[in-house]
């Protein structure tokens, strides 16, 4: 396996982690193989390392060559005192992720022959707000400004096939703050509010802009979902409603609802738990299922050239 990593701005801001497999697997015999883009979540504030590197293994195990992206992100360093609020960077404002995973999409692509990648078979894999960034690239993928901005084109971003897991579907659920919320929730709300939105105080046409639902369009690509019901950051009801929608336009779907499980389940086993309800048997089924439906793009049948094709 090799291992690369490539910075896709000029503020080093936004990188892609490539873990790249062997493509000799016999000799004189080479693969070429599917790949994997992994967008992990955060809240459009950070990014969770669980749902990185972790799943990226789990990946590579299953024949993909697969690509970490570390996309822009709001909170840039910790409070300096305690109850302070957090370094940000204001210039790294939603939809500027979009552009990132446009990069990177298209930076796999273009380095496809070189690291024996099937290009016809180049898949997005986000987590909560990771999920909501290659969501928007699915449903914007052809935007005039945001491909100028990446210095790219259409053909080059739009992904083979679409992996939510626990997405985020719209910002009202992470930006509301209860009457009796604490200072570290409004705080935080306050945060993600300014993070997409750039404001305090969104409109509704704001959170409309922003909502998956209202964006479902026909030529989006097959798109495969698991959440669980029982998630407190993102309503598992708006992912159902995505379902349907995606349906009512003739988008081909996967959707498993389990019933039980936290928000943030990653792998949902020991490997990438910190704690004890990280860890749900259940839902840890969604990769074994998530592997069947990228397989049904292979047709059963594997690519292969030989040496002295080369």
């Amino acid at each position: 396996m090799r291992y690369e990593e490539v910075y896709l701005s000029e503020d080093r801001r936004a990188r892609l982690d490539c873990y790249l497999l062997d493509p000799e697997v016999a000799t004189g015999s080479y693969k070429t193989r599917p790949a994997v883009l992994i967008t992990p979540g955060g809240a459009y504030l950070s990014l969770a390392h669980r749902e990185g590197e972790p799943v990226a293994v789990r990946f590579l195990g299953l024949g993909y060559d697969v690509f970490v992206l570390r996309y822009h992100v709001y909170v840039t360093a910790p409070p300096s005192e305690p109850g302070g609020m957090p370094q940000v960077d204001s210039s790294s404002q939603y939809p500027l992720q979009i552009v990132d995973a446009m990069r990177a999409l298209a930076y796999v692509r273009k380095h496809a022959d070189t690291w024996d990648i099937d290009t016809s078979r180049v898949y997005a894999l986000g987590f909560s707000a990771g999920a909501h960034v290659v969501g928007s690239l699915a449903e914007r993928f052809d935007d005039a400004e945001l491909l100028a901005l990446a210095g790219t084109t259409a053909d080059a971003v739009r992904p083979s096939g679409l992996v939510l897991c626990y997405p985020m579907i719209s910002a009202e659920k992470l930006c509301h703050v209860e009457p009796d919320a604490s200072p570290e929730q409004r705080s935080g709300a306050e945060l993600v509010r300014r993070a997409i939105f750039g404001k305090d105080d969104p409109s509704a046409e704001d959170y409309a802009r922003v909502d998956l639902r209202r964006h479902v369009r026909p030529d989006m690509p097959r798109t495969f979902i698991w959440q669980t019901s029982e998630d407190e950051v993102v309503a598992s009801y708006e992912t159902t409603e995505l379902v349907a929608l995606l349906q009512r336009v003739g988008v081909p779907v996967e959707h498993h609802l389990y019933e039980c499980g936290i928000h943030g389940l990653a792998l949902a086993d020991r490997s990438t738990a910190s704690r004890e309800d990280l860890v749900n048997e259940e839902a840890a089924t969604w990769v074994g299922l998530c592997a069947s439906w990228l397989a049904l793009d292979d047709g059963g049948e594997l690519s292969h050239r030989s040496l002295t094709c080369l």
